[in-house]
């Protein structure tokens, strides 16, 4: 039996288009928070970390045994600062390559993605992840999906799924049909349910303002 995907590779498996493997249209910098807050949320899932509104705290050094999060465990536990959610956040975001491309080689090797090199113009390598089983994606879609759309609790895991998902607007992407149109405040409702998704959606929403400020500033006004 397949041992089940952790936060970071299920983030990066939602982010990528199913017939194209191209990374979804997202906000700059947003798919970047949404795997740092996944990597966190996978070390809290696991015992290792603790958070609250003002402070994240390493509550056990010890090594997970995933190379996925030990790097990240040892990298906060390093750190003898207490410091708050957004922080850490802004630390693994910077690093986005070093969270994202060794999941990605997991659901390689897992079998669920391929990676496939193309050409453009014969010199400029472009590099997709199409899948191969859609079965992992297609049941956490459906799976949130009724979640949304119905008026059950979710379990703590698709709590911090669903909040990580909005947090870095990829929901906008998975759960773009007209049936969910009138779900908004359920769907928002949902996302709340977990600080570190919550503080993903203000990282990004952060993200998104700084760069449309220093947009504007740039053009010459006439």
């Amino acid at each position: 039996m397949m041992k089940p995907l952790t936060f970071t590779e299920e983030i990066v498996l939602l982010a990528l288009d199913d017939q194209t493997g191209a990374q979804l249209p997202l906000p700059v910098t947003a798919l970047a928070y949404g795997l740092a807050g996944a990597v966190l949320a996978d070390l809290a899932v696991a015992g290792k970390i603790d958070t609250d509104e003002k402070k994240l705290v390493v509550l056990d050094a010890t090594p997970t045994g995933d190379p996925l999060l030990d790097p990240w465990l040892a990298l906060i536990a390093a750190d003898n600062t207490v410091h708050p959610v957004a922080h850490w956040l802004s630390v693994l975001a910077d690093r986005q390559r070093e969270v994202e491309q060794p999941a990605l080689d997991r659901l390689i090797d897992r079998g669920i993605l391929k990676r496939q090199d193309k050409k453009i113009l014969w010199v400029i390598g472009l590099r997709r992840y199409p899948t191969v089983d859609g079965h992992e994606r297609t049941e956490v879609r459906t799976r949130l999906g009724q979640l949304i759309l119905g008026e059950d609790l979710p379990d703590p895991r698709d709590a911090i799924l669903i909040s990580l998902l909005r947090g870095c607007r990829l929901t906008d992407q998975i759960f773009a049909g007209p049936e969910f149109a009138s779900r908004e405040q359920r769907l928002a409702t949902l996302a709340k349910m977990d600080l570190v998704g919550r503080e993903v959606a203000a990282a990004t929403t952060d993200a998104i303002i700084a760069l449309s400020s220093a947009m504007n500033t740039a053009v010459p006004h006439m």
